[in-house]
């Protein structure tokens, strides 16, 4: 029912599973740049597909509803479900008679200002991520960090310094867009934030008043006051590029579940890293096994000791990349 061919796959549906090399079929449970690649069909919710168009200038077929059923081959049925990841990103659901199989992508359990709260359903066979599959990762409350966050802007302000608030260009940037604008911060949005936050636009998301990035604005004699312009919402890229370095004193600030490790502000080159994160925490990533209650649990795109960590708990877990090609379900 699932192998490993080069990438996760469901053979006898002929569909993979967030493959980045091109596909005859593939499931895409987001359109973050580690998850995608020109797939000759691809499924994904609308959303997904208009930031797939954006990104790859091509149009995407196969948006599908949340929950909406579509059968792949007699007898075998899939659904998205909301994966609380950033807006649009799902959750793969199938059901055949040799049982169900729940594939999450990047996930998080968390509430978000930004995207649709996720929705895992039970399983025989759980495929998961485990980005922050170790214990040093379990994250503050999320109003602890927000309020952080607008402290160091406020602060940032009343120094004279611009603020610039990093975090990747779809998902994290709208949510930290939504931050600021709720706690009554004007924000400008770079360029590649901008062509993202317009998509959730699109689709109905609130963001708050925002504008898009132009150099005027910022540098010569017709630029506007600091906190008119407010704070510039950027991807991490350009912590060390001129687009930051052309100020005299920018408070630089990244915001990420990395920002958990010592070294992190060295890391991105940044004054301050707050942690927060659109995936799962270490504990939400075992409150989601508990959740699903599968048979038998293969984890990716993470720690491989978080398998260990499940084995721990009573849990059958292994690692969904063999050394060798393997069939993993119903061994």
């Amino acid at each position: 029912m699932l192998q490993w061919d080069d990438d996760l796959k469901i053979p006898s549906a002929g569909l993979y599973l967030d493959s980045r090399q091109p596909r005859p079929r593939c499931f895409v449970s987001h359109a973050h740049s580690d998850h995608i690649g020109c797939h000759l069909e691809t499924i994904a919710t609308a959303p997904t597909a208009a930031f797939l168009a954006r990104r790859t200038g091509a149009p995407c077929a196969g948006a599908a509803d949340y929950d909406a059923p579509r059968e792949l081959e007699p007898r075998m049925t899939i659904r998205l479900l909301p994966a609380g990841h950033v807006l649009g990103s799902a959750m793969l659901h199938l059901t055949s008679p040799e049982g169900s199989l729940l594939y999450t992508g990047d996930f998080k359990l968390r509430p978000s200002l930004t995207a649709e709260a996720a929705q895992p359903r039970p399983a025989d066979v759980l495929v998961m991520e485990s980005t922050y599959g170790l214990p040093v990762f379990r994250f503050p409350p999320w109003r602890e960090v927000a309020d952080e966050l607008l402290d160091r802007v406020e602060s940032a302000f009343r120094a004279g310094r611009q603020p610039i608030v990093m975090g990747y260009s779809l998902g994290k940037a709208q949510e930290i867009t939504r931050l600021l604008t709720d706690g009554g911060f004007n924000v400008t949005a770079h360029g590649a934030v901008a062509s993202m936050s317009e998509i959730y636009r699109t689709f109905g998301v609130a963001l708050g008043t925002w504008r898009r990035y132009r150099p005027e604005d910022f540098h010569g004699p017709a630029a506007l006051d600091l906190r008119e312009r407010g704070v510039l919402v950027a991807p991490p890229h350009v912590a060390r590029s001129a687009f930051v370095t052309r100020f005299k004193e920018p408070c630089r600030i990244m915001l990420s579940g990395w920002a958990l490790l010592k070294n992190a502000i060295y890391r991105y080159g940044v004054d301050h890293a707050l942690p927060l994160s659109d995936h799962a925490d270490f504990g939400e990533l075992l409150e989601l096994a508990e959740q699903v209650r599968p048979r038998k649990i293969y984890t990716h795109h993470g720690y491989a000791e978080f398998v260990e960590t499940l084995r721990a708990r009573g849990h059958d877990a292994a690692l969904a990349r063999p050394p060798a090609q393997l069939e993993l379900f119903g061994e």
